[in-house]
């Protein structure tokens, strides 16, 4: 009954999650009203990270809080890219330093990684370099967009299967 019940509430929360992604995305898409948060300031911002840190040891899903905040922020493509490189940097070295700790980087998945690295690479490239030519409003319409299709990844298994 127990593991049930976990597939549920994981069910709820993938469906959940992923309508809020979509949701969020299309009224931000959609709208245009130009809404800026002007309240909370750092320290706001410090618990949008925490919330990000948070749903990433959960379940993977450290950007997209601190993503919609900045949108809701108003923040510059310049200034996301500054606090995000940072942040995710440091998440997914507290996420790697933890599981070489409890033992769970064994070597199957040091050759899952290595044969992931030339992907994210050449990924990182070809974003580096969109990045350069997209404007902050095109960069706003793109970060919303992934969000959106963030969303629909998640709830496609949940509906249609696996």
């Amino acid at each position: 009954m127990k593991i049930a019940g976990l597939g549920s509430l994981f069910l709820i929360r993938q469906l959940g999650t992923g309508l809020l992604l979509i949701v969020f995305s299309a009224t931000m898409l959609v709208g245009r009203t130009g809404l800026k948060i002007q309240w909370g300031g750092r320290t706001a911002d410090a618990a949008i990270g925490l919330g990000g840190g948070i749903l990433g040891g959960l379940a993977g899903l450290s950007g997209p809080l601190p993503t919609m905040w900045a949108t809701l922020r108003g923040w510059s493509k310049d200034q996301r890219r500054g606090v995000f490189q940072a942040y995710n940097l440091t998440v997914l070295t507290v996420a790697l330093l933890t599981h070489v700790a409890e033992g769970r980087i064994t070597r199957d998945v040091g050759w899952l990684l290595l044969a992931a690295l030339p992907g994210t690479l050449s990924g990182a490239w070809l974003g580096a370099h969109a990045y350069r030519r997209l404007s902050d409003h095109h960069f706003h319409q793109v970060v919303l967009g992934l969000l959106g299709v963030s969303g629909i990844t998640l709830i496609w298994p949940s509906i249609f299967g696996k």
